[in-house]
C-alpha cells in the first residue's frame, strides 16, 4: 500500500470554503480505482493546519490520480487557500 500525505496551512479567510470543498473532494477520491482510503484531518493544536491522507494499492494508481483532472483542480484551489505551498510525502508500508 502507498500512502500520500498532504499538509496544508490555510489562510484564515479560506477555512469555510476549504471545509465545504474537502468533503466533496475526499468522496470523489474514494471513488477512484485502486484507492483504498481517503480522509482529511484537522490538527488539534494548530487550527489552520490540515492533513489529507490517501491510500492506494500501487504507486501507479497514485500517479494516475496525481495527473487527474480532480487533483489538478484541487491543487489550483489549494494555491488560493493556503498561506504557503503545501507539503506532501509519499510513503509505503514496511513489509
Amino acid at each position: 500500500m502507498i500512502t500520500r500525505i498532504v499538509k496544508v496551512k490555510l489562510k484564515p479567510e479560506s477555512h469555510s470554503e476549504f471545509s465545504n470543498y474537502i468533503h466533496h473532494f475526499v468522496k470523489e477520491v474514494r471513488s477512484f480505482k485502486n484507492n483504498h482510503h481517503a480522509d482529511c484531518f484537522a490538527d488539534l493544536e494548530e487550527n489552520s493546519d490540515y492533513h489529507i491522507y490517501t491510500i492506494w494499492n500501487t504507486e501507479g494508481a497514485l500517479n494516475k490520480f496525481l495527473k487527474s483532472e480532480l487533483n489538478l483542480e484541487f491543487k489550483q484551489k489549494l494555491n488560493n487557500w493556503t498561506v504557503r505551498p503545501y507539503s506532501a510525502w509519499t510513503v509505503e508500508n514496511i513489509k
